[in-house]
C-alpha cells in the first residue's frame, strides 16, 4: 500500500522548488538592489529608491568625467575641535547624483566605506552652501570661498598645497557651513556605496538641561545634554538670540575622548539659555529654551 506524504515532506518539497526557481542573484542581495560582494575598494556603487539610474563605476571611469573633476581646498574641524586643512582632487558628488537621476522625492544620501563606516546626509545638508575658510585657525571668515562636495581620488591632510595631494581610494570631502561646523566625521574613506533614499530623515531630539529651569544659586553650572550626544553638536546662546552653527558650541569634544572640554555653563545672574542640536543625517532639533533666575 502506498504511503501518503506527510506535512513535513510536503513543506520540504515546496522549499526545494522555491529555491530552484529563485532568480539568479537574489540570494545574498540586500533589498536596496546591490550585492554585498560587489562593494569592494576601487568600485563605486550608486543605488537606492531615490534615483532612476543605478550604476557602478571604477575609479578610472570617474577620472574620465573631466567636466565634473575639480581640485579644491577644504577647511575642517573634527569631533574634538581640532582645526585642519585638506586638499583634494576628484569628481563632484552633485554631478554623480544628477547622472544617476536623483528623484525630487529623494530625502537622504548614505555613503559607506569599504570598512563599513557610514555617514548619512540629508538632501538639505548636502545641497546647502559650504565653504573653505583659509583663516579657520585664526577664527576668521576672511577669504571664504564656496566649495563643492567631492569624491576625491587624490587628497592630503594638513596642507593647502594642491600639488601635495596623493593618490588614494575615494574619500568624501565637503566644505563647512560655518567656522565651527564639524565636518571631518563625514570624510568617509574608501567610499564604495552611495545609497539615495526617499525615506524621511527625521529630526534630532531636543536638547535637555540640568538642573531644570527656575531659581538657582549664583555660580550654578548648567549641564546641557542630548540622548545622542556624540552624534550631534549643541550650539547655544545666552543673549536671547536663536542659536545656529555660528553660536557658542557646548560639546566641542566627544564624551569618549576629551570629555573635559565639554564644560557646564556657569550662571551668575538671570539668564535665558537657548540651545539646538545639529548633526548629519537628521534635521536640526527644535530650539530648547531654559530660563534661570538667581
Amino acid at each position: 500500500m502506498n504511503r501518503r506524504p506527510g506535512i513535513i515532506e510536503i513543506m520540504a518539497a515546496f522549499l526545494v522548488t522555491a529555491i530552484l526557481i529563485l532568480p539568479a542573484g537574489c540570494l545574498g542581495k540586500k533589498s536596496t538592489g546591490y550585492n554585498t560582494s560587489d562593494l569592494v575598494s576601487g568600485t563605486l556603487t550608486i543605488t537606492g529608491d531615490g534615483i532612476e539610474q543605478p550604476g557602478r563605476y571604477k575609479v578610472g571611469e570617474l577620472r574620465s568625467m573631466q567636466d565634473a573633476v575639480v581640485g579644491e581646498r577644504y577647511s575642517a574641524v573634527n569631533n574634538v575641535g581640532t582645526k585642519n586643512i585638506f586638499v583634494g582632487k576628484g569628481i563632484q558628488l552633485s554631478y554623480l547624483l544628477e547622472k544617476a537621476g536623483m528623484r525630487d522625492t529623494a530625502q537622504s544620501i548614505k555613503l559607506m566605506g569599504a570598512d563599513g563606516y557610514t555617514v548619512i546626509l540629508t538632501r538639505e545638508q548636502l545641497g546647502e552652501k559650504r565653504f573653505y575658510f583659509p583663516k579657520l585657525v585664526e577664527g576668521s571668515e576672511e577669504g571664504a570661498r564656496e566649495v563643492p562636495a567631492v569624491l576625491a581620488w587624490e587628497y592630503r591632510e594638513g596642507s593647502s598645497d594642491l600639488s601635495q595631494a596623493r593618490s588614494g581610494s575615494l574619500r568624501l570631502l565637503l566644505g563647512q557651513t560655518a567656522l565651527k561646523n564639524v565636518v571631518v566625521p563625514a570624510f568617509v574613506r574608501d567610499v564604495v556605496l552611495i545609497e539615495v533614499s526617499n525615506s524621511v530623515p527625521g529630526q534630532w531630539e531636543t536638547v535637555q538641561a540640568e538642573p531644570a529651569p527656575g531659581k538657582v544659586e549664583p555660580g550654578t553650572g548648567i549641564v546641557l545634554n542630548h540622548p545622542e550626544l556624540d552624534s550631534v553638536k549643541i550650539y547655544y546662546t545666552t543673549d536671547g538670540s536663536t542659536p545656529d552653527e555660528k553660536s557658542l558650541i557646548y560639546n566641542p569634544s566627544t564624551t569618549y575622548f576629551k570629555p573635559e572640554l565639554n564644560r557646564a555653563i556657569t550662571v551668575n545672574h538671570d539668564v535665558t539659555i537657548k540651545a539646538i542640536a545639529v548633526g548629519f543625517g537628521k534635521n536640526n532639533s527644535q530650539v530648547a529654551v531654559f530660563n534661570y533666575d538667581t
